[in-house]
C-alpha cells in the first residue's frame, strides 16, 4: 500500500477521455487491489478515504461514455468499500444522480456479452448492499423498477440465474414493511 500515491490514483481516476482511460482502469484495478488486500481498514481508509474516492468512483457511473470494462472494475471498488464499511453507503447516496446510474446499467445490459453481464452482477451486488442501509434511496432512483425490468426481460443465457437479485428485491421489502409500520403510527 506504500507503493502507491493516493493523490496520483485519485487524479487518475478522475481521468476519462481517450488513452486517459487506460489510465483509470489502471487506477481503478490497483484501488480494488489496495483495498481487497488490506489487512488493517483503519490504514486502508487513510489512505484511500472514502469521503473523496467514493465520489470519484460514482462520477465514473456519471459519465455515459464510459465503457463497460472500466465501469465493471468501478463497481467492484465500490462493492469492497461497502464490504468493508456500511458507513460508506451515505457517501454513495450523496453524490447526485449515482443510484440512477447504477440502476439504469442493468436496463442497458446484454448479458450474451461477458463484460456487460460481470457489469450488470456487480451493479446488483452494490445496489444490494446500499439497500441493507439506504433501501429508500435505490426505491426512489426507480432501483425496483430496473432490477424487476432486468429480470422480466433479460433472460439469462444459462441454466441458473447467477444475479443475488432476489436479495436485492427482499431488501426492498424491508423497506415497504418500514413504510407501512411509519404509515400506520401516522394514520392513528
Amino acid at each position: 500500500m506504500a507503493d502507491v500515491d493516493p493523490d496520483t490514483l485519485l487524479e487518475w481516476l478522475q481521468m476519462g477521455q481517450g488513452d486517459e482511460r487506460d489510465m483509470q482502469l489502471i487506477a481503478l484495478e490497483q484501488l480494488c487491489m489496495l483495498l481487497l488486500m488490506s489487512d488493517n481498514v483503519d490504514r486502508c481508509f487513510e489512505t484511500c478515504p472514502p469521503r473523496t474516492f467514493l465520489p470519484a468512483l460514482c462520477k465514473i457511473f456519471l459519465d455515459e461514455s464510459a465503457p463497460d470494462n472500466v465501469l465493471e472494475v468501478t463497481a467492484r471498488a465500490i462493492t469492497y468499500y461497502l464490504d468493508v464499511s456500511a458507513e460508506c453507503t451515505r457517501r454513495i447516496v450523496g453524490v447526485d444522480g449515482a443510484i440512477k446510474a447504477l440502476c439504469n446499467r442493468l436496463v442497458v445490459v446484454e448479458l450474451n456479452n461477458r463484460t456487460s453481464r460481470d457489469l450488470a452482477e456487480q451493479c446488483v451486488k452494490v445496489l444490494e448492499l446500499i439497500c441493507t442501509r439506504e433501501s429508500g434511496a435505490v426505491f426512489e432512483a426507480g432501483g425496483l423498477n430496473c432490477v424487476l425490468s432486468f429480470i422480466r426481460d433479460k433472460p439469462y443465457p444459462g441454466p441458473l440465474y447467477p444475479f443475488p437479485a432476489g436479495r436485492l428485491i427482499r431488501g426492498f421489502t424491508c423497506y415497504f414493511h418500514h413504510i407501512s409500520g411509519l404509515m400506520e403510527v401516522l394514520l392513528k
